[in-house]
């Protein structure tokens, strides 16, 4: 036990033992971010999912045409997706 004692108090050991509870910790961290970036990642949306749900807003009638066409520009899509179904109510 007392070699023990002087084993770890030198600096060298010190110095080691820093070193690979570092590496540990970096590793934890590194796998509890990926996994949180997987997640969000997951639930993430596509792209043209949120104008189709606007666009079926805008026929049952919870949305009006120019409100369509504001939230089709912020969202940068395209006009021929959407206007195939101009006819509808709004």
């Amino acid at each position: 036990m007392d070699r023990l004692t002087e084993v770890l108090a030198l600096p060298t050991t010190r110095a080691v033992i820093s070193v690979l509870a570092l590496l540990v910790l970096s590793a934890v961290a590194f796998w509890l971010v990926a996994r949180f970036r997987d997640r969000a990642i997951g639930n993430r949306e596509m792209p043209e999912q949120p104008l189709a749900k606007f666009l079926e807003m805008r026929q049952r009638g919870d949305i009006s045409e120019a409100e369509f066409r504001t939230i089709r520009a912020v969202l940068g899509e395209a006009p021929q997706e959407s206007l195939k179904d101009t006819g509808s109510k709004g």
